[in-house]
């Protein structure tokens, strides 16, 4: 009996290690949204039958830097990002330290806020697409890599204008993107 119970565990076992590597599961984090009192992980796969693309989902919040935010004449705006959501879908032409060219689609839940009016604020929905690229940079051969990376955005849909009290928010018709990933994805 016991034998049968090590066998079927090993089988198990061998078929769980055999899937993964088709599948090259990853995990990662973002550091800057933990810096910016939120957080920013992702989850995804890079099947080897994609021939390099990685599908990623991510889930992220934080407050955005009122030098972003204040760009195109928003003085006073302060911007956050509630938990939101990307779906991405990344090319590597090699499987390790390779450059990453890929789209991803945003769901962005914000809340806006203005110093004339402290306790206004107006909350908004938005669909962003986003062209992105980068760079993964495996140091060691154990799965580990750094991912410093770009995005440019635009939004598809909102669910409303951004207005706080009487001052009338103005987006950048492109929103830009950067920030460094840790992760982890199969070896």
């Amino acid at each position: 009996m016991r034998t049968r119970i090590a066998l079927v565990g090993a089988s198990l076992f061998v078929g769980t290690t055999a899937g993964a590597a088709e599948l090259r599961p990853h995990v990662e984090v973002d550091p800057l949204p933990f810096v910016r009192h939120g957080y920013g992980a992702q989850v995804g796969v890079r099947p080897s039958a994609l021939h390099g693309v990685r599908l990623a989902l991510a889930s992220f919040m934080l407050d955005v830097p009122d030098l972003v935010t204040r760009f195109g004449g928003n003085e006073g705006f302060h911007a956050r990002v509630r938990p939101s959501g990307a779906l991405y879908a990344l090319y590597y032409p090699y499987p390790h330290d390779s450059v990453a060219v890929g789209v991803s689609i945003r769901y962005l839940r914000l809340t806006y806020t203005h110093d004339e009016r402290p306790d206004l604020e107006t909350a908004v929905s938005q669909i962003s697409p986003e062209l992105v690229a980068g760079f993964q940079w495996h140091p060691t051969s154990l799965g580990f890599y750094l991912q410093p990376w770009m995005g440019l955005g635009v939004v598809a849909w909102q669910s409303r204008e951004i207005v706080v009290g009487a001052r009338a928010y103005t987006a950048l018709p492109i929103s830009p993107f950067f920030t460094v990933n840790l992760g982890w994805e199969w070896p």
